[in-house]
């Protein structure tokens, strides 16, 4: 990586930490979105690893049900674990192009969910059953693009739990996701030093970014760019999409 692209990653994570600190998510899946038009997925991927550890420990910390939110989600937790190693195993350094696509249908599709506002709403005697289910899907997306929000977010926000607690749920399940890519992308080479130091140093602007994003939720209306990330991720989402099929 040169020195212009490693600038214009830093400022990416700054502003995606201003949308995490903000709404409570956006950091990997905007980093994604707008660094992987510049640089190839694999390196995107590896950049990410550290910043998103970082972010998402604290929210994970928060809340004081971490045992509760443990006991209930381990069935989705164990196979997505196991499948993003395996998917980060089978791919290696060499992420198809198709991953792309994969990429841009998680940003359309992740953002439509919230500009229509579609929650679904899962029986509790459906859970079990589909909490592999999605723990598997999940670990193949966050294999190939290095986010599992979809299915994730709207399996997650579908169930039967109080606001605090969804929170603190994500942060768990998106740490533990976090902390198996940053051991896989390390243990396939991924993450090798140039990459490692780069993604340490990103960590800084993505805390500050969160910090300064919660300054502002405190003065606008979290509505308003709530809207506005969707619409981005959208677009960017669309564009990923034209630019890799025409």
């Amino acid at each position: 990586m040169n020195t212009g692209a490693v600038l214009f990653t830093l400022g990416v994570f700054f502003v995606a930490g201003i949308v995490k600190g903000l709404v409570g998510i956006g950091l990997p899946t905007i980093t994604l979105a707008v660094t992987s038009l510049v640089l190839p997925l694999s390196d995107t991927i590896a950049l990410i690893a550290l910043p998103t550890v970082a972010a998402n420990v604290w929210q994970a910390a928060v809340g004081g049900q971490f045992r509760k939110i443990v006991r209930r989600q381990w069935p989705l937790i164990l196979p997505m674990m196991a499948t993003l190693f395996l998917t980060m195993w089978l791919v290696g350094r060499h992420a198809p192009q198709w991953a792309f696509l994969v990429l841009a249908a998680v940003l359309v599709i992740y953002s439509t969910l919230g500009l229509f506002r579609i929650r679904m709403k899962i029986h509790a005697d459906l859970e079990k059953p589909l909490a592999p289910v999605i723990g598997v899907i999940s670990g193949l997306v966050a294999g190939l693009v290095g986010v599992p929000v979809v299915p994730l977010m709207p399996y997650m926000q579908s169930l039967d739990v109080k606001p605090t607690e969804l929170v603190q749920s994500l942060g768990v399940i998106v740490t533990v996701a976090s902390l198996v890519l940053t051991a896989s992308l390390i243990r396939f080479g991924l993450l090798d030093r140039s990459h490692a130091i780069v993604s340490a140093v990103a960590v800084v602007p993505a805390i500050a970014g969160m910090w300064v994003g919660t300054q502002i939720r405190l003065r606008m209306s979290i509505e308003q760019f709530r809207l506005a990330v969707l619409w981005a991720l959208l677009l960017t989402g669309l564009y990923t999409f034209a630019s890799r099929l025409l």
